[in-house]
C-alpha cells in the first residue's frame, strides 16, 4: 500500500478550491471517498481512501492561514458523506460562523407527524424518529440523535494508549473487537510496530466471529420485523451459539478486550480449547443458517414485505456513498477487507456479495451471503488454529514508551456495518493528542430520512429500519 499523504488546499492538485467543498468534489471525481471529516485545534482534516486500490489521503486546511469568511459553505444537500461532521465541526468551531439548513417545516392538509422515540421499548438505543406522514404514506422523516452521546473522542485526549484501550473496546458493543482492532492498527502504524502471522490469524478469526454473531442478531431483527418469530428465535439460537463459541476459544463472549497494540490479551483465554470441536460446532451453525434463509426465501409474506420497501434512491447513493452491506446492497462493493487487507485477509479470497436493488430484500441478501462467507472463513481458520502458538506469539506485546515513530497513526476495518476508521494524533510523550473516529452508522444514518420518504409507507417503516440494522451508539460516540 502507498503511504498516506497529505494534500493541502493550497497544493496545485486543487487550484480551484476555495472552499473545503470544492476540494471534496474534486477528490471524488478522482475516486476517492471520504472516511471522516474532523477538528484538531486549527486544523480540519479528512481522510480519504481510493475505492479501488484502497490508498489513503487527508485532505488538510489550516483556519489560520485562510480566510474563511464568506467560504465555509455546508454540503447539506450536495456531499452526503459530510452530513454528520458538519453537526460536529459547528459544535467544535463555532468561531468559523458555519450555518446548517433549517429543516423545512412540513404543512398541508391530512399531514400528520408521528413522533417515536427517542425512548423506545425493549433494548432499542435512544434516537428521536419524527415521521410526517399522509395518510399511511411517509412523506418525510427527520432524525435527531445525540441524547446519550459520550464524547469517547474529546475523553481521549491526554490519555495513554492502554488507558484509551477499555474505553474504545466498549463505544459499541455489537463491534468492539473490531473498534478495538481499528485502534490497535493506528497504534501500531503510528510505533512502526509489526506482529506476527499467529497474531494476525487470531485477529481475523475474531473479527469474523463478531460479524457472524452481529449478522445473526440482525438478520433475527428483520425477520420479526415481518411478524415471523419462529426464524427470529433461530437466528437468536444460532447467535448464542457463536456467542458460547466465543467464550470456549478467548474467555468472552463478545471477546471485548482480546486484542491490544503490538499481540493478544490471552490471559482470559481457557486452556482446555478444542479448535476441531469448534470448527464442528461452526459448520452446524452454517447449516441451519443457510436453512433459515432457504426457508425464508419461500415465504410470501416475508418476500411481499421486502421487495421495493426502503429503497434507497440513486441519486442518494451517490451523495451519501453508504458503506458495509447497506452500499453493498446498492451497488457500492467497497469492502475493506480486500481493497486494504488488514490482519491476515490478504491470504483470502473473500467472496464479496454485491446487489444492486439498494431495497430492503437486497440488504436481506447481502448480510445472508456475508454470513455463510463469514462462517467458512472462521471454520478454514480453526482447521489450522493453535492456540498455543497464538497465545505464546500474542501474550508479551511491547511497552508503549517514549514517542512514537510517526506522530499520526491511522487504522482502517471492515466492520460488521462498514468501514471503521481511527485518525490518532500523538503528541511526543505518546499519550494520544487527538482522536477521529469514523463509524459506518454515523455515515449510513444519513441516507436513511431519504430513503424512508421514497413510496414507503407507515407499515414498512420497521423493516426498513430493521433492514438498515444501524447503531446509535455509533452514531453518538
Amino acid at each position: 500500500m502507498d503511504m498516506e499523504q497529505t494534500i493541502a488546499p493550497t497544493e496545485s492538485r486543487y487550484p480551484a478550491a476555495r472552499a473545503w467543498i470544492e476540494a471534496w468534489r474534486a477528490a471524488r471525481a478522482e475516486g476517492l471517498d471520504s472516511i471522516m471529516l474532523a477538528v484538531d485545534g486549527p486544523i480540519v482534516s479528512a481522510l480519504l481512501m481510493n475505492r479501488i486500490t484502497g490508498d489513503l489521503s487527508r485532505l488538510q486546511w489550516d483556519a489560520r492561514q485562510s480566510d474563511w469568511e464568506g467560504v465555509w459553505q455546508p454540503s447539506w444537500s450536495g456531499i452526503g458523506e459530510t452530513v454528520a461532521s458538519e453537526h460536529r465541526i459547528v459544535q467544535e468551531r463555532p468561531d468559523l460562523a458555519w450555518r446548517l439548513p433549517s429543516p423545512t417545516s412540513v404543512r398541508g392538509k391530512g399531514i400528520f407527524t408521528y413522533p417515536l422515540g427517542p425512548v423506545h421499548a425493549d433494548v432499542a438505543e435512544s434516537l428521536l424518529y419524527r415521521l410526517h406522514v399522509m395518510g399511511d404514506e411517509i412523506i418525510r422523516l427527520t432524525l435527531q440523535n445525540g441524547y446519550k452521546e459520550r464524547h469517547v473522542r474529546e475523553m481521549m485526549g491526554g490519555r495513554t494508549v492502554p488507558e484509551a484501550m477499555p474505553v474504545i473496546a466498549r463505544l459499541t458493543t455489537t463491534s468492539n473487537v473490531h473498534h478495538t482492532l481499528a485502534m490497535t492498527l493506528a497504534v501500531e502504524d503510528a510505533w512502526g510496530i509489526q506482529v506476527s502471522n499467529p497474531v494476525h490469524v487470531t485477529r481475523t478469526l475474531m473479527a469474523e466471529l463478531e460479524r457472524a454473531y452481529s449478522h445473526l442478531g440482525d438478520l433475527a431483527a428483520l425477520a420479526v420485523s415481518t411478524g415471523l418469530p419462529v426464524p427470529q428465535m433461530q437466528y437468536l439460537h444460532l447467535k448464542e451459539a457463536v456467542l458460547r463459541l466465543n467464550f470456549s476459544l478467548f474467555g468472552h463472549r463478545y471477546l471485548r478486550g482480546s486484542i491490544v497494540p503490538g499481540g493478544l490479551f490471552t490471559v482470559d483465554w481457557p486452556q482446555d480449547t478444542d479448535p476441531v470441536g469448534c470448527a464442528r460446532v461452526i459448520s452446524d451453525v452454517l447449516d441451519q443458517a443457510e436453512a433459515v434463509a432457504a426457508g425464508l426465501q419461500r415465504t410470501s409474506s416475508f418476500l411481499d414485505r421486502l421487495h421495493g420497501a426502503g429503497r434507497i434512491p440513486a441519486s442518494t447513493v451517490e451523495w451519501g456513498r453508504p458503506v458495509g452491506p447497506v452500499g453493498r446492497a446498492s451497488g457500492l462493493g467497497l469492502d475493506v477487507r480486500q481493497v486494504r487487507p488488514y490482519a491476515d485477509y490478504a491470504d483470502f479470497d473473500l467472496q464479496v456479495p454485491v446487489e444492486t436493488a439498494g431495497d430492503a430484500y437486497a440488504r436481506f441478501r447481502v448480510r445472508v451471503q456475508e454470513l455463510s462467507e463469514s462462517l467458512t472463513v472462521v471454520r478454514r481458520i480453526l482447521g489450522g488454529w493453535h492456540p498455543g502458538d497464538a497465545r505464546s506469539a500474542g501474550s508479551a506485546p511491547p511497552v508503549l514508551g517514549g514517542a512514537p515513530v510517526r506522530e499520526h497513526g491511522i487504522g482502517v476495518v471492515e466492520a460488521p456495518r462498514g468501514l471503521l476508521a481511527y485518525s490518532v494524533r500523538f503528541a511526543p510523550s505518546g499519550r494520544i493528542a487527538a482522536m477521529g473516529i469514523a463509524t459506518p452508522s454515523a455515515r449510513n444514518w444519513a441516507v436513511v430520512p431519504e430513503t424512508m420518504a421514497n413510496g414507503n409507507i407507515l407499515q414498512d417503516f420497521p423493516i426498513v429500519d430493521a433492514s438498515f440494522a444501524l447503531s446509535v451508539a455509533g452514531w453518538d460516540g
